[in-house]
């Protein structure tokens, strides 16, 4: 159940986020140097670095992190010095997250695989729902490029003045979306689970009570973290992200030991399959325990805030019982805000209907863990291509753009085609192809059996398909950015929420989960098409020549990858089936190493041997683009 990746708003995430999010309306864009700005009544000029992280976490998505533009004798190279630096603090920030949140899926799928693992992710749905709408939305989009106006030191009084009122006002709405939460809950359960039992309703019920308490931890992280960001103070925001997985594993495990000895059954009886406690004295067991991922979500999101603590305090800010709604800067967050909400509405309408939808399947509780614990696995190769583009490509599209070079622009967008696809399709191709020993050696322990195997896997094949084109619609917003368009991403979205439509409706009460995983699959694939024709309509020819020359190369290379994994899925088994089995870790490892590393040296292999040159183009790149800044 992923939204449209491409670009998000940068929203304080539950974390267990199953949805990448369409674009919302953004403030327009300009370009200076080769870096974006924000377009905003400032008399200075701040730079951005656009980095991809976790889009499951707050802040994170496309980040736009302001770097101040030095004297322009210095702009060439302290600027760059910085973007880099941001960015890299970022991306490590990140990375630590989205490894616990690996973990994170791990634990819920060992742990409490079933009615209390489905319980809690559905119960995050809304709680992260009306956090992009109340607060989450804000932070790229209105509140960095406000806290940045007045960023310089002799409005500092006033930015801490600011701060508060911002704090204070998100405070006071969370109360009013907690209680609105705690009543609707009895309601929403029964929405979300309308083929459920009722004792899966009631658990959902009493989660989403719970966790309505973790809006409070995600306003303020939201706040801090805008404020840190457009004070150019990255480290604590980016490593704050961690913290909520953390809290969920921890007193989640807490939890599940503190319900065993209450009830006398041995948390090892998860592992016993049966041998040392009956079925449903295990399912008391993981019900009993789930409150504590609940209550670890709220530790973990209050954590998050604590966190920035330190470097608000190192900046001079600190929350103060102020409250100026008529401030000019208040205001202009609500303005910049209003356009971004209409985007989070019609996003959130699709996601209440996906719920929905996913309600009315067979065993909803599995379904939607199967449709998480894929989200998690699509987000890892997603992550970490855009990272690579973040830094090759798209600096060089923007300054393209600011300075007219539509004949460089179209060279560096061309240049971000192949080397996402160069990328991505390999990692298509090793998901749908391994999907079985990779879901096996992840999550196939405990109370996640051979059938919690068999639905991760079929969810994560029917996602898989659309990495590729996730790779082309990174760069596609991108371009429409670095043009000072941010609307048309977002009305093309709208455009593909039906194309999802098309699929998920109509074939989710006959299919099942699978629908909805490639009716996602088809909103990503459609929103990437529709935004290339606009593009080409737009600017004209995109070099269909020398993508087309790539993208045969890169199909007959994942061709023969695909065929080497097949083959060697057969053969090791049939060879060695002690070693090669899915039924011990022992083997899955073996199985996916024995596999996957020929597989992989095979494919670049054979794009070096056709002559496919990006991956050493875009090491080049980079370490010009560093040298040149340490230069």
């Amino acid at each position: 159940m992923m939204e449209g990746l491409p670009v998000q708003p940068e929203t304080p995430s539950t974390g267990d986020e199953i949805t990448l999010k369409r674009p919302a309306v953004r403030p327009e864009k300009t370009s200076t140097g080769d870096e974006i700005t924000l377009k905003r009544p400032a008399v200075r000029s701040v730079s951005e670095a656009l980095i991809m992280g976790d889009e499951a976490l707050p802040g994170e998505g496309i980040q736009a992190i302001p770097i101040e533009e030095p004297a322009a004798a210095d702009a060439g190279g302290a600027q760059g010095r910085r973007i880099v630096r941001s960015a890299g603090i970022i991306m490590v920030g990140q990375l630590l997250s989205s490894l616990m949140g690996m973990v994170r899926i791990e634990v819920i799928n060992i742990l409490f695989y079933g009615a209390a693992s489905g319980a809690f992710i559905i119960a995050l749905r809304p709680i992260q729902q009306m956090s992009d709408l109340l607060i989450g939305g804000t932070v790229s989009g209105a509140l960095i490029p406000t806290f940045v106006d007045y960023g310089e030191p002799e409005k500092r009084a006033e930015l801490r003045r600011i701060y508060s009122t911002v704090a204070i006002l998100a405070l006071l709405v969370m109360v009013v979306a907690v209680v609105a939460l705690f009543f609707l809950a009895p309601w929403l359960a029964p929405f979300y689970l309308d083929r459920g039992t009722e004792a899966e309703r009631q658990l959902t019920a009493s989660f989403i009570r719970v966790t309505a308490f973790g809006l409070f931890g995600l306003a303020l992280y939201a706040v801090g973290s805008a404020l840190l960001y457009a004070l150019k103070d990255v480290v604590y925001p980016a490593f704050a992200t961690f913290i909520q997985h953390v809290g969920v594993i921890v007193l989640g495990v807490i939890a599940l030991f503190i319900a065993a000895a209450k009830l006398g059954a041995p948390v090892a009886a998860i592992f016993a399959h049966g041998a040392q406690a009956t079925s449903t004295q295990v399912d008391a067991l993981q019900m009993t325990g789930a409150i504590g991922l609940a209550v670890g979500f709220v530790v973990g999101a209050l954590g998050e805030a604590a966190l920035l603590l330190p470097g608000l305090r190192r900046n001079r800010v600190s929350l103060r019982p102020t409250l100026r709604v008529r401030h000019p800067a208040v205001r202009q967050i609500l303005r910049l805000y209003l356009p971004i909400a209409a985007g989070l509405l019609i996003s959130v309408g699709q996601q209440q209907a996906e719920l929905w939808l996913n309600g009315q399947t067979n065993d909803p509780t599995r379904n939607i863990t199967a449709l998480q614990s894929a989200t998690t696995l699509i987000q890892f190769p997603t992550g970490l291509v855009v990272a690579a583009l973040s830094f090759a490509v798209l600096p060089p599209l923007a300054s393209s753009a600011s300075g007219g070079d539509m004949v460089g622009f179209k060279r560096t967008l061309a240049l971000g085609f192949r080397l996402g696809l160069l990328l991505m399709t390999p990692a298509m191709v090793g998901l749908i192809a391994m999907g079985t020993p990779i879901a096996a050696l992840l999550f196939q322990h405990g109370a996640c059996h051979t059938s919690c195997t068999d639905l991760n896997t079929l969810a994560l094949t029917n996602y898989a398909y659309q990495l590729p084109f996730l790779a082309i619609d990174q760069m596609l917003i991108a371009a429409f950015y670095a043009r000072k368009n941010t609307i048309t991403p977002v009305i093309v979205g709208v455009a593909a929420i039906g194309v999802w439509a098309l699929v998920a409706v109509p074939f989710t009460p006959t299919i099942g989960m699978p629908a909805l995983a490639f009716a996602n699959t088809a909103l990503n694939s459609s929103h990437a098409i529709i935004l290339f024709v606009l593009l080409t309509m737009a600017i004209g020819g995109l070099g269909m020549r020398e993508l087309w020359g790539g993208v045969w190369r890169i199909a007959l290379a994942s061709a023969l990858m695909g065929g080497l994994i097949a083959g060697l899925l057969r053969l090791l088994p049939a060879l060695a089936p002690t070693v090669f089995t899915l039924d011990s870790l022992r083997g899955q490892l073996a199985t996916v190493l024995a596999v996957g590393v020929p597989a992989a040296a095979l494919y670049f292999l054979a794009v070096t041997l056709l002559g496919m040159n990006e991956v050493r183009m875009l090491g080049g790149i980079v370490r010009a683009r560093l040298g040149g800044r340490r230069g």
